[in-house]
């Protein structure tokens, strides 16, 4: 009677125990997310909860057709993240080997009388090996031994099935999430390469567009014979070239050399126009421009719509200032102002050449921007606005662009 009810309480601790393992990978497996988290978590487990001596765990390397082992518990494993002296089986040899190659669970009570059990760090008397498998798809194998010969029961098989089939399938979720992440780098990888083309494309128009306009005031310098300015005009000009090639392959530059362009130009505006204007630049304090990158040649094009739409019909003397601060750790905000004709004026007047230089330029710099935003989670942005004086009468237009930045 007393065997009877041990056996029988020894037999209740065993269904209690295969209930709590199954109910802990039902919940732990899911809340991995990596193939290396869920094996290391069954092996561990398996001999934490179900008391086996040894537990290894396999993967099919399908390419090379061998068994690789991955995880374990047990003398294999000393600090549960490592392989010791890690083996490799071809499929089809030895018990695992076996089970790996025909997908069939095997229980083996005794090893002495099995040929093809392999010997690892130590002779063990049972083993019980069940395929990791999914839709006919075998991943590997869990391998689990024991000094007790007869020690495994289809108990054990029951449990170590339904843990095997809840690695599967985490396994293949895994899998499926890492070839999705990998795609999407790769997607992300194309688009950023495409954004650069597209956006050295821009570039390539900006540059003849702005040099054409600089050789036209040139021509018409020399076509009045006015060899002093026209001199002076090819010094700042030669200098602003230099600066454009040395940054024509470059998605970006220091706000130093951008504002050192910038300046060059203005210079060279302001020779053509005759001194109609004068000039500020400031950079404020919380901005190092020779560590902030922008893209070049961004500005310009609103520096230059300021003038010709804004300052060059104006009768009284013109201003025009242009101010740069960080608007965020990631944004730059320039503010371009004058005190022109303003936006409605200049509307008026229907200059068709300068309709024509600013339709060009401000197009091509709307692109650049529309693809900085998407190359990152900033929003690049252009506002123009109408000033007016205290009187209600027009006093000049402000832009202002946010440009996001790299540090």
């Amino acid at each position: 009677m007393v065997a009877k009810r041990n056996r029988q309480l020894r037999e209740k601790q065993e269904e209690l125990d295969a209930e709590q393992a199954i109910n802990y990978f039902a919940s732990s497996i899911y809340e991995t997310n990596s193939v290396k988290a869920i094996l290391w978590d069954v092996a561990k487990n398996c001999i934490g909860r179900l008391h086996f001596e040894d537990c290894v765990i396999y993967l099919v390397d399908h390419e090379r057709q061998v068994l690789i082992q991955r995880a374990a518990h047990g003398p294999k494993s000393a600090n549960y993240s490592e392989i010791t002296n890690p083996i490799e089986i071809p499929l089809g040899q030895g018990i695992t080997g076996t089970v790996a190659l025909t997908g069939k669970p095997e229980i083996i009570p005794d090893t002495t009388r099995d040929p093809r059990y392999i010997m690892d760090m130590a002779r063990r008397y049972s083993e019980i090996t069940v395929p990791i498998i999914s839709n006919g798809r075998i991943w590997g194998v869990i391998d689990c031994e024991h000094s007790k010969k007869g020690f495994f029961t289809q108990k054990h098989l029951s449990i170590l099935t339904t843990i095997a089939s809840l690695c599967a399938n985490k396994i293949v979720k895994a899998k499926a999430e890492a070839e999705k992440a990998r795609a999407e780098a790769i997607l992300m990888d194309t688009q950023q390469k495409m954004a650069d083309v597209e956006m050295q494309a821009l570039r390539a128009q900006m540059n003849p567009h702005f040099i054409f306009n600089c050789l036209n005031s040139i021509n018409r310098y020399i076509v009045k014979s006015d060899q002093a300015t026209a001199s002076l005009y090819l010094t700042r000009f030669a200098k602003l070239i230099r600066l454009i090639l040395d940054n024509s392959n470059s998605k970006s530059v220091t706000l130093a050399n951008e504002m050192e362009a910038l300046r060059l130009y203005i210079e060279m505006e302001s020779i053509r126009f005759e001194k109609k204007f004068d000039y500020v630049i400031s950079v404020d304090d919380t901005v190092q421009p020779e560590t902030v990158y922008v893209p070049p040649l961004i500005i310009q094009p609103y520096v230059e719509n300021a003038i010709w739409h804004g300052l060059l019909h104006k009768e009284t003397e013109g201003h025009l200032s242009i101010h740069v601060r960080r608007k965020s750790a990631q944004l730059l905000e320039c503010v371009i102002e004058d005190n022109g004709i303003g936006r409605v004026k200049a509307r008026e007047l229907k200059s068709k050449s300068v309709s024509s230089k600013k339709s060009l330029g401000m197009k091509l710099t709307e692109d650049r921007l529309s693809l900085l935003n998407k190359q990152s989670q900033l929003e690049s942005s252009v506002v123009v606005e109408d000033l007016v004086d205290s009187n209600g009468e027009t006093a000049g237009t402000r832009v202002t662009v946010k440009i996001s930045i790299d540090t």
